[in-house]
């Protein structure tokens, strides 16, 4: 959980605000090691599409790991929440940057520093994309 709260934190403090919706499509990207070693190679930067061509490998099993990972998320963005780290208004989540969460200056080990050029990678593929389309990329079964 605290991995997950890290990363969530970090995202949302590059992002400002995301729909719930769409915060829920971090973890199983981020907490993947294949998946986390793509993103940090930087060679794709263009779009999730692109990203998804290029590595059917780690988009298999997808929708697996964004519903092992839904528990995760909700209780890391309830901690976050208490912690007065963010907000949550309707279907939105905001990052409180009165709460002094930095993690990239706090000593958070190796293993989630390693995450944040992922996540920034990651953050490059989202900006663009609505929640919907990836549940239709990413072939979420509802």
């Amino acid at each position: 959980e605290a991995i997950a709260s890290i990363s969530i934190g970090y995202f949302l403090r590059l992002h400002n605000t995301v729909e719930i919706t769409k915060l829920m499509f971090l973890l199983p990207f981020v907490l993947h090691e294949p998946t986390v070693k793509r993103l940090r190679n930087q060679s794709f930067k263009r779009s999730l599409d692109e990203f998804i061509l290029k590595n059917p490998d780690v988009i298999l099993g997808f929708n697996a790991r964004y519903f092992a990972y839904l528990p995760l998320a909700i209780n890391s963005v309830t901690m976050l929440k208490e912690m007065g780290i963010i907000s949550v208004e309707k279907d939105l989540i905001r990052f409180n940057y009165e709460s002094r969460f930095d993690p990239e200056n706090a000593r958070v080990g190796s293993r989630a520093t390693q995450l944040f050029g992922a996540i920034d990678n990651l953050n490059e593929l989202m900006i663009y994309e609505t929640s919907s389309s990836f549940y239709q990329k990413l072939k979420i079964t509802l």
